[in-house]
């Protein structure tokens, strides 16, 4: 009984302190145009790129670019093309953000220090 206990606390404690990348939470608020959700992924304050416009917000401010480049480009698909691995020196994805009548790349750069949170969100043509 004890064993099995023991391995109980073994697997509840790595699930709260899971240092894995959160790659199908940030496709699924893409998808979503849940701006709230992807910034919670981020450091604060954090580097945003979007259309050629760059800027270093906090979190709130971020949200707001964030949901205005979703009201320009609403009910997109995200689809990585490559994902990043916790043991790399440098941490990034890259992924395309597809609507109807646009492709966007969308690059995510994460923090080897902050607990694999992103640093820098870049989104062009």
């Amino acid at each position: 009984m004890k064993i099995v206990l023991f391995y109980f606390q073994l697997l509840l404690l790595g699930a709260f302190f899971s240092g894995d990348l959160p790659y199908n939470e940030i496709a699924t608020a893409f998808e979503e145009n849940d701006a709230a959700s992807v910034i919670s992924h981020c450091e604060n304050p954090v580097l945003l790129v979007v259309d050629d416009t760059e800027g270093t917000y906090n979190h709130a401010q971020a949200s707001m670019v964030l949901m205005e480049f979703f009201k320009q480009h609403p009910a997109g698909d995200f689809n990585y093309e490559f994902q990043g691995k916790e043991e790399d020196d440098d941490i990034f994805s890259a992924a395309r953000y597809v609507t109807e009548t646009e492709t966007l790349s969308v690059q995510l750069s994460f923090s080897n220090e902050l607990s694999n949170k992103i640093y820098e969100i870049q989104i062009r043509n």
